[in-house]
């Protein structure tokens, strides 16, 4: 996966199999903790997303604006709220 607009570190972490979050959130220095209170989301959920469950939409948008991310970014993921 090649996309410009992913920093090289994430990239890497990503091609070593961690989820796309988990990649952005470790990064930019954010606990999991520190996530969840940006994204109204419960650590937990954001453990389970992390963790590969799948999603729903309004989840990514909260993640991806707690990380200062483009959404679409994270539009491979899935939109299935499993995780919740």
């Amino acid at each position: 996966m090649k996309d410009s607009r992913i920093p090289e570190p994430v990239l890497t972490a990503m091609s070593d199999g961690t989820h796309i979050i988990r990649a952005y959130r470790e990064h930019l220095g954010y606990s999991i903790e520190d996530l969840a209170v940006a994204s109204g989301l419960a650590a937990e959920e954001i453990q389970n997303i992390e963790s590969g469950l799948r999603y729903n939409k309004g989840y990514r948008d909260r993640i991806a604006r707690s990380l200062s991310i483009p959404v679409g970014i994270l539009e491979g993921q899935s939109d299935i709220s499993d995780a919740a």
